[in-house]
């Protein structure tokens, strides 16, 4: 245990309301607990539900107290062991999804946790903070689906994070990948795994891919519509095919026969993290990162996820264990 007092650096909330009044200070360092993992976060993955936990838009289901510091995915070292843990050592890399905010210099994590895994020497912190939340989504959203060899695969939202990792597992599963995205987007969508690309500022996506294929996909992976919005997606969908949303939306009656719906939430087995740890290591996942902010910037991540003049592509992380410093030779 910390002695009472001890203090660390974070990013901190004091209120629901709007990022920009989020600041850096100092808050008691987490007790350290039985089973589990004291943390040095050296670099910490933005996530679109963090920021709807500290603007308050989802505090009828799921409050939080002040003073609160934000961040679920991170990447780090062990710096203290709870008791009962066995087969981690003080100084192991590792990446995975926190109890505590991770937009701090320590965050505690359950040692048994299935959000966690060690991190290749081969996989610099930044990109290792990038993958836990996007990865396991995405991972559950591709074996909800039952993505299989040669299937067409639509999805729509493909340039962010969960957008991301969902493009290449689907690739990996040996689909054909469709991806929306702006003009400026097709290269880069492309090369991770897009075999046509619809550009959504031209016109309407949806239109655009009922035409080019009016027997339907497979598959339809939206990650960006919610509620009655998503019922559109069913006119590009073949009869048998298959909606996949991370979001929530109208029940399955409301959909046309024919067409399966799944909302789903992330749900990691055993192995998940650590396969997508040794994909990305490896280069067989790639992890865009949109940009790296310094420590002193975290607010600023974000407040550029959301600003609708930044069209961001991958995962934004804040780096906060200064680089030269750190174990980070590839990024």
């Amino acid at each position: 245990m910390f002695p009472v007092g001890m203090v660390m650096k974070a990013l901190i909330v004091d209120n629901y309301g709007p990022p920009q009044a989020a600041r850096i200070g100092e808050i008691d360092k987490p007790q350290l607990k039985d089973g589990s993992l004291l943390v040095k976060i050296h670099a910490a993955g933005i996530n679109p539900f963090d920021y709807k936990l500290i603007t308050g838009a989802v505090k009828d289901f799921m409050p939080i107290s002040f003073p609160h510091v934000p961040g679920m995915d991170g990447a780090g070292v062990v710096d203290e062991i709870g008791q009962g843990v066995q087969g981690w050592r003080k100084g192991d890399a590792l990446l995975g999804m926190f109890e505590t905010g991770t937009l701090a210099e320590y965050a505690l994590i359950s040692a048994k946790s299935k959000r966690l895994a060690r991190k290749p020497d081969a996989l610099d912190f930044v990109r290792a903070a990038a993958i836990p939340e996007a990865g396991l989504t995405a991972t559950t959203i591709v074996r909800a689906a039952n993505v299989r060899h040669d299937q067409s695969v639509f999805v729509i939202g493909a340039t962010g994070g969960l957008g991301l990792f969902t493009m290449q597992l689907a690739k990996l599963s040996g689909a054909q990948l469709i991806a929306t995205g702006k003009a400026t987007d097709a290269e880069y969508l492309r090369r991770l795994g897009a075999d046509d690309f619809i550009d959504y500022g031209a016109e309407d996506a949806l239109e655009q891919a009922h035409q080019r294929y009016p027997g339907g996909v497979d598959v339809v992976v939206d990650v960006i519509n919610t509620g009655d919005a998503l019922l559109r997606d069913a006119k590009v969908i073949r009869q048998g095919g298959t909606l996949v949303s991370s979001l929530s939306g109208p029940e399955q009656s409301a959909f046309p026969s024919g067409v399966t719906v799944h909302y789903i939430q992330l749900n990691a087995k055993d192995g998940d993290l650590e396969d997508l740890a040794r994909r990305a290591a490896s280069g067989d996942l790639q992890v865009e990162i949109g940009h790296a902010y310094a420590f002193s910037q975290a607010a600023q991540a974000f407040i550029d996820l959301y600003d609708p003049a930044k069209h961001t592509r991958g995962k934004l992380v804040v780096e906060v264990e200064p680089r030269d410093v750190r174990d980070c030779s590839k990024s």
